[in-house]
């Protein structure tokens, strides 16, 4: 039975230190390669943060999720994004807040986000 924060088949989007994550950590840019080939079976993807800040970085990443989502429900795979801050409900979606400022979570497939927990979202590949 998965942990909370670790559903399969969905990205599991907590906060650091709330919920167990994997051993398997890589950042945001090994992520957005390994959706180019191979996406580990279970994963935390560390400083989401940092590319919410970069706003380049994170269009490129929405793209890379986008394009390999009918694949990645296929596959199944538990992806944990681990981010340091708070999250934030706006209407129907969710933003981040890191370093005083609000990241709109909306565009990277978090969009269309349940929350789960207090400091925990998830959201369909």
């Amino acid at each position: 039975m998965a942990g909370s924060g670790q559903i399969p088949g969905q990205y599991n989007i907590v906060i650091e230190g709330k919920y167990d994550t994997f051993d398997h950590q890589i950042p945001v840019e090994q992520f957005i390669e390994c959706l180019e080939d191979n996406v580990p079976d279970k994963v935390s993807v560390v400083r989401l943060g940092d590319v919410f800040a970069d706003g380049d970085q994170a269009i490129e990443l929405a793209r890379a999720m986008d394009r390999r989502a009918n694949d990645l429900e296929y596959q199944s795979p538990t992806v944990q994004f681990v981010v340091e801050g708070s999250f934030h409900r706006r209407g129907k979606t969710y933003d981040l807040r890191y370093n005083d400022e609000l990241y709109p979570l909306q565009g990277s497939s978090a969009h269309s986000s349940t929350k789960k927990e207090g400091d925990w979202l998830v959201a369909p590949f």
